[in-house]
């Protein structure tokens, strides 16, 4: 049985700048002095506080792409309220320096709460909780012959989003924590060889056109065979160990000679297998010929336990974003000793992963993540950052909000050779252990089948709004994105319709069938249409699953074997109020049905702003003085008007074109100066000037040349369930300037 959960003492009271944040921030938005660049003067210097909250690790998955932050949550309070209330954010903003400067890649977070101090089952104390905030990376990549390792930095914020491209804001409660990773590099193709070739001959070599547009094709060549013991004796300069003719340099390079040969001393010296002399006879003999010493490396190997001077293990956390997954990062240190460069095999990283789901002290084993590294001599001082990835089903695990479910999890990292599967205390020769608390998400925790759709658009299905005037649209207040976790689908906060690609995504009930319907609100409860369209479903590992419908039926997959869990793919259709529910079948046939979901609202709106010839246009420009499309004497400033209008308006924004080097322009201003948030309804719509001279400073004098000042407007869809993407047009209004 459970063990009932230790209180221990009662908690520190929250101090009033925790509690009252964002009042004090409305009253001073320097209230705390972390702001720079403001004459606002600052009431109480709070700047990176970490006493509640720290981001401990920063890794990236090269398989995935994913970037992952660890976070650690130390307190009892001050997260806003229980897990029936809704809690505060943990925001987390990365970036990333490929070597020119920081590029914003994008805000991710984490949603959490007051959790009361507890022991575990050995006396040990859950605090620190810790959480995983992961973000996808679209990294540049180049060939294998040249190593990417950007450095990442990761921007902790409680309850105030860090801004966007501002890599040096300072958060108040939060922190700053950086590391170098490693892209994984593109295939092989015809730009690779190309560069290859001109690198060995000192010449750069052109892409003949004939090859221009399938140079980027990834030629379908063999993995690379990893190295014999022999190579790499030859790679490593025959071992580290010892040899008076080694210089210091040679030294630092070389690697030890039983972590090279480790494949064969654990075939020869592991526990758990009979000894095997003939194979012993003829490692023996292969190690004799080329210069090693097997002795000698059977010694250091059997000294040789959980060492962390190559790799070692240093966060462990769980990312509670749907689906779940455990994350483990940990650290390369060397340069060499990984069994190839990246154009090689190289060798695995294993973290097998264990957890203590009901306090019971008894582990069990949930399985082993691996991930591919290299020798690469670039390495940074630091050394480079990665992480492991294992979804976790825990269906099983969740209890209500009332009664917070922690667990204790571990990871145990093993370089090369598989840790073990039987014993949770078991170290091998390179890596090491480390074990965590973790909260895992309130639900039923039953068991039953339960036919649930999760996220709609991107959106979980609790912050649609189901009733009332706005039934359909997202509720006005912060969303959790399931691709791009924790944005917010309005910056103002304003509900959002839906349009393009709409995914649907739900739990994985293995060894069950399902398919999703839609239809209008307004139609008969009979008429329906079923998403049958194929599409992929990415694996865990690598790769992607084609799913294919048999009938409008899919077959569920393993929810252990895929990153993602989407169910289907919906081309939206016509602007209107529609539903959604998913069916749950034990065979692809309508008679299998056993259970179904309620019909989930959405509203969609796939209509972009439009102008002229619509009788009501919801976006137009136009010249005032002087009219349309005339000629203006140079430095005159030119007056107009514009309509910015949507049924879901969004934003607008004026630009004056082209604005080159060569042909430098000025950018066109709302008169009186307008939020871009703020619509411009028909008929009057809003005022715009362009200056063409200064004043006032930081004008140029335009030249004589013909310019359009072009007015750009959107609306706030969530279009192809991407936060970031919204139903979008452009007008524009001509005019010349001429010498004056």
């Amino acid at each position: 049985m459970p063990q009932a959960r230790k209180q221990p003492r009662q908690a520190a009271p929250v101090p009033k700048e925790r509690a009252s944040f964002k009042t004090l921030l409305a009253q001073n938005l320097n209230y705390f002095g972390n702001l720079e660049d403001t004459m606002l003067k600052p009431v109480k210097k709070i700047v990176f506080d970490t006493a509640f909250e720290q981001v401990t690790c920063v890794g990236f998955n090269p398989d995935g792409n994913v970037l992952e932050a660890t976070i650690a949550i130390k307190r009892p309070t001050g997260y806003n309220g229980d897990l029936c209330h809704t809690g505060s954010i943990e925001y987390v903003r990365f970036f990333v320096d490929y070597g020119s400067g920081w590029e914003d890649a994008g805000l991710t977070g984490v949603n959490v709460h007051d959790i009361p101090n507890a022991t575990d089952c050995e006396g040990l104390p859950e605090k620190p909780l810790t959480y995983v905030a992961s973000l996808r990376l679209e990294p540049h990549q180049r060939c294998c012959t040249h190593p990417v390792l950007p450095r990442v930095r990761a921007i902790l914020s409680w309850q105030w989003m860090p801004p966007a491209g501002n890599p040096n804001w300072h958060p108040v409660w939060g922190n700053v924590l950086e590391c170098e990773i490693q892209i994984k590099p593109h295939p092989w193709n015809i730009f690779c060889v190309l560069e290859e070739i001109g690198s060995v001959i000192g010449k750069e070599i052109e892409i003949p056109a004939l090859f221009e547009q399938v140079q980027f094709h990834p030629i379908p060549i063999p993995d690379p065979p990893p190295f014999t013991v022999g190579q790499l004796a030859e790679l490593y300069g025959g071992g580290g160990e010892g040899g008076a003719k080694k210089t210091a340099q040679a030294k630092e390079a070389a690697v030890d000679t039983h972590r090279f040969g480790l494949h064969d001393l654990h075939v020869l010296a592991a526990e758990g297998s009979g000894f095997d002399s003939e194979l012993f006879t003829s490692i023996s003999k292969q190690w004799l010929e080329i210069g090693l010493d097997l002795e000698k490396a059977i010694a250091a190997f059997e000294k040789t336990k959980a060492d962390v001077s190559y790799e070692e293990l240093e966060c462990l956390g769980l990312e509670e974003l749907f689906p779940e997954r455990l994350v483990a990062t940990f650290r390369i240190k060397r340069a060499a000793g990984y069994s190839g460069d990246l154009c090689r095999a190289g060798s695995r990283e294993y973290v097998a992963f264990w957890a203590d789901w009901d306090d019971e002290c008894e582990w069990t084993y949930l399985g082993t993540a691996a991930v591919n590294v290299h020798d690469i001599a670039q390495i940074p001082a630091g050394g480079l950052c990665y992480s492991a990835i294992l979804p976790v089903d825990l269906t099983h695990h969740r209890r209500t909000c009332k009664e917070p479910k922690i667990a204790r999890v571990r990871a145990v990292l093993s370089w090369a050779v598989p840790p073990s599967t039987t014993d949770p205390d078991a170290l091998t020769t390179w890596g090491n252990r480390i074990d965590t608390h973790v909260q895992i998400r309130p639900g039923d925790g039953d068991g039953e089948l339960t036919a649930r759709i999760r996220n709609i658009g991107g959106i979980a299905v609790e912050d649609f709004q189901t009733s009332g005037p706005g039934v359909g649209l997202t509720k006005a207040a912060p969303v959790i994105f399931a691709n791009f976790p924790l944005n917010l689908a309005d910056s103002l906060n304003r509900p959002c319709p839906f349009g393009g690609r709409v995914e649907v995504e739900g739990q994985f009930l293995y060894g069950y069938y399902y398919r999703v319907k839609v239809r209008k609100a307004s139609d008969p409860p009979t008429s329906f249409s079923v998403l049958g369209d194929s599409f992929p479903l990415e694996r865990s590992d690598s790769g992607y699953d084609i799913q294919t419908s048999i009938g409008g039926f899919f077959k569920y997959g393993n929810p252990l074997d895929y990153f993602s869990r989407l169910l289907a793919i919906w081309s939206s259709g016509a602007d209107d109020l529609w539903e959604i529910q998913l069916d749950v079948a034990t065979a692809p046939a309508e008679m299998s049905i056993i259970e179904s979901s309620p019909w989930y609202p959405i509203m969609i709106d796939n209509t972009a702003p439009y102008g002229p010839p619509a009788l009501i246009p919801t976006m137009d420009i136009h010249i005032v003085a002087g009219g349309d499309c005339k000629d203006f004497d140079a430095g005159t400033e030119i007056d107009g008007t514009f309509i910015a209008d949507d049924t879901y308006f969004g934003s607008w924004s004026l630009s004056t074109e082209p604005n080159t080097v060569t042909t430098p322009s000025n950018q066109p201003v709302a008169d009186p100066a307008l939020a871009s948030t703020t619509p411009a309804p028909w008929p009057a719509g809003h005022g715009w000037k362009l200056r063409t001279a200064p004043p006032p400073a930081g004008l140029i004098k335009m030249k004589p040349c013909g310019y359009v000042v072009r007015l750009d407007v959107s609306d706030r869809s969530i279009v192809n369930s991407h936060p970031d993407l919204h139903n979008h047009n452009h007008i524009e209004v001509g005019l010349c300037l001429r010498k004056a």
